[in-house]
């Protein structure tokens, strides 16, 4: 079966398509064990692999003869323990790895796992406590990282060329992340919704962020340092603000775009 869909993707390699890895008569449901493995050409044409198992071990490599290259791999949904449970080895020019909704416990960004990982998804993987970010080279290429709703993660490190972190309900006052946010100074978009906050937490002031949800906390009080030059939108929805009047003239100055404005008083009374 591998074989023949092999040969179908030489032959018609003209046009995006999705083809089955494996046999698999099952539609795809929401919370049903879901790969998906997508090949870009150097034409930008796009090959997506999709099956339900993870008994697969090989795929298609239409990069021999097609110019294609693996860039994205998602693995929800499948009950991943350990990372020694991929099912095949990613290659080095993957540059988006999506493994949330799994049971992972630790998380090493090490060989086998690429080198030039751009973008890493692990939300939702509730046993989650331990993440090895590995080599400050591997470190630097990585952009993207999203841990939203893991209430027990315990970092030493982040990345510190991250431009894009999302710590949505991560009970950051139980672990050793806020403290983490000092040393990241490429930071354009971060969002620490959910957190039960009380305060804001300190970053370096050479932050230049466009984007920060600060949603579904407990700030009364908003620093006038936070509405730097850059920053677009900033979400200060079902806080315990009661009123932006402190620094309405810079909000119009830049203009910040606030979400929730109608909601910000406190919602609990």
């Amino acid at each position: 079966m591998m074989f023949i869909l092999f040969i179908f993707l030489l032959i018609d390699n003209s046009r995006s398509l999705e083809w089955n890895c494996t046999e698999n008569k099952h539609n795809q449901i929401f919370e049903q064990c879901t790969i998906i493995v997508e090949y870009i050409s150097l034409k930008q044409e796009k090959q997506v692999c999709l099956t339900h198992t993870l008994s697969i071990k090989t795929l298609p490599l239409p990069s021999f003869s097609t110019n294609y290259t693996m860039k994205n791999v998602q693995i929800n949904f499948c009950q991943l323990l350990t990372l020694s449970q991929l099912p095949f080895t990613l290659p080095s020019t993957l540059e988006k790895l999506d493994l949330s909704y799994n049971l992972l416990s630790t998380f090493t960004l090490s060989f086998p796992l690429p080198s030039y990982l751009k973008y890493l998804y692990l939300d939702y993987n509730p046993n989650l406590i331990n993440i090895n970010f590995g080599h400050k080279r591997v470190q630097q290429k990585l952009s993207t990282l999203s841990l939203r709703h893991n209430k027990h993660i315990q970092l030493s490190s982040l990345p510190l060329y991250l431009t894009e972190l999302d710590l949505t309900n991560s009970n950051l006052l139980q672990s050793t992340i806020l403290i983490l946010l000092r040393s990241l100074t490429q930071l354009t978009h971060l969002s620490l919704g959910e957190n039960q906050l009380k305060q804001m937490p300190i970053l370096d002031d050479r932050i230049q962020l466009q984007y920060l949800n600060l949603s579904n906390n407990y700030l009364t009080f908003i620093e006038d340092r936070w509405l730097n030059k850059q920053i677009k939108i900033l979400d200060l929805s079902f806080n315990h603000i009661k009123s932006l009047e402190f620094f309405q003239e810079r909000l119009k100055m830049n203009q910040v775009s606030v979400v929730g404005r109608a909601t910000l008083a406190d919602p609990y009374h």
